[in-house]
């Protein structure tokens, strides 16, 4: 990234601009890096983008743009709006694909972005060297303070991770939010199991599966009854891609139902929306506010 001006310059070209607008200058940033005289970070390979997202370019971001105005929409519900020294964390941030979307509105020292995977985080700063990434596994121990941050963000990063990971960056997300913090993640939905059922049948049948996501799914919850029992019980569910003691036991395919959150979570904080609406969001949207 050439820094036309400060580290911030998107935010003061851009910081009054109606979220439609930045939207279609992040759209026109993709093949004209300037705008309005500023220098946009770059785009990782679109082969990277598409191996995180399953889609790149126009589609990946207006499918970050959805979440991005969730997320602002929830903040501003709870009395807690967006502000240019709103302290974020995205959780499994890949490229840095939404903290992009906010730097519009936030000031670039307070968003922060947190990836395990090597290849994806050394991507998102070479992209964008004025966000701070850094690295977790996958039982974190942040190096922040505590109550540090007014807002936590995770897309999909809850669709993949075990229950014991997932428990642990809970206990860290609430060490880490100021008292009424946000934490806004995203898990699939119990309709993601027809659609692993369904890749089994594509693939008994002789076709050949989009995506090498798609052999992931084909071979997640293969008891089908068995899982949706399990949803029904309020149970964390999770399809490993490898046994213990192998670390990625702790990454597949994950379900967390509403029950769960409720039992498990509720000491820690308020659920305040668990949406379940294809018609409105491709994942579960989970809005938790810190008690």
């Amino acid at each position: 990234m050439n820094h036309s001006e400060t580290t911030d310059a998107v935010f003061q070209a851009f910081g009054t601009a109606r979220d439609e607008e930045w939207l279609q200058a992040l759209l026109a940033s993709l093949h004209t890096p300037e705008q309005r005289g500023v220098s946009f970070p770059s785009y990782p390979p679109e082969t990277l983008q598409r191996e995180i997202h399953g889609h790149d370019g126009e589609v990946s971001l207006h499918e970050a743009y959805v979440f991005y105005r969730e997320i602002k929409a929830y903040c501003a519900y709870v009395g807690r709006p967006v502000r240019s020294d709103t302290a974020l964390l995205d959780v499994g941030c890949g490229w840095g694909r939404m903290l992009r979307l906010f730097m519009k509105d936030i000031r670039p020292e307070f968003l922060q972005g947190v990836e395990q995977t090597d290849r994806f985080l050394l991507a998102a700063r070479r992209a964008n060297p004025c966000v701070n990434f850094f690295h977790s596994g996958f039982a974190p121990a942040l190096p922040l303070q505590d109550a540090s941050l007014d807002l936590v963000t995770s897309w999909s990063y809850f669709a993949h991770v075990s229950e014991f990971s997932a428990d642990q960056w809970m206990r860290e997300i609430h060490r880490l939010l100021r008292k009424g913090g946000l934490a806004v993640v995203t898990t699939q939905s119990r309709r993601f199991l027809a659609f692993c059922a369904e890749q089994r049948l594509r693939r008994a049948s002789g076709m050949r599966l989009e995506h090498p996501w798609h052999e992931a799914c084909a071979d997640s919850f293969t008891d089908e009854g068995r899982a949706n029992s399990a949803f029904e019980a309020g149970k964390y569910l999770h399809a490993a891609i490898a046994k213990p003691p192998f670390p990625e036991a702790h990454y597949g395919e994950a379900i967390i139902p509403k029950n769960y959150i409720l039992k498990n979570w509720s000491h820690l904080f308020r659920l305040v929306e668990y949406v379940d609406n294809p018609a409105r969001f491709p994942h579960v949207l989970i809005v938790l506010q810190k008690i």
